[in-house]
């Protein structure tokens, strides 16, 4: 019986694991912590046996790495190129009613983006050219800051799956 009750638990986090990287696939949606849940919630239920400690740490530096981009990037040489901190809230605010108005894919959440920020940068410096250099380092943000979101949610599925293939 207890064995029917792992192979339950396996089929959900599995099940879990699978959902959670689609969601990670949307805008807006914190992909990596989803991920990053599930596998450190199994490895915690089934005492780190399936999902080892080792690659609770692999996966957890994935999720610091994916949630932390938009702090670490700058000092890695990504430029602002003229993107203020209003500008950039505007960014996020525009993503968001983007995602929800445009609810396609990306696409919604990108152009939300760059208009939100285009219109904030645009009402403060009352400059097209600044507002729309502002507008395209936004688009680049959002793309760079996206692959990496995906990258690393990719990656601790990819952790918790081989962890479970090689250590069962």
């Amino acid at each position: 019986m207890i064995e029917m009750g792992q192979s339950i638990l396996l089929l959900v986090a599995g099940a879990s694991m699978l959902i959670a990287l689609v969601l990670a696939f949307v805008p807006m949606m914190p992909g990596a912590l989803l991920v990053w849940g599930v596998g450190i919630a199994f490895g915690f239920v089934e005492g780190w046996q399936r999902v080892t400690v080792a690659s609770g740490i692999v996966m957890s530096l994935l999720m610091v790495v994916a949630v932390s981009s938009d702090f670490w990037l700058p000092l890695m040489g990504v430029k602002t190129g003229g993107l203020t901190c209003l500008g950039a809230v505007g960014g996020l605010v525009g993503g968001l009613f983007g995602t929800i108005f445009i609810p396609i894919p990306v696409v919604g959440t990108l152009l939300g983006s760059v208009i939100g920020t285009l219109a904030v940068e645009l009402i403060r410096f009352r400059q097209l050219h600044k507002a729309l250099q502002a507008g395209q380092t936004a688009a680049k943000m959002f793309a760079l800051g996206y692959v990496i979101e995906v990258g690393a949610s990719a990656a601790i599925a990819a952790t918790f799956f081989i962890s479970l293939l090689t250590s069962g």
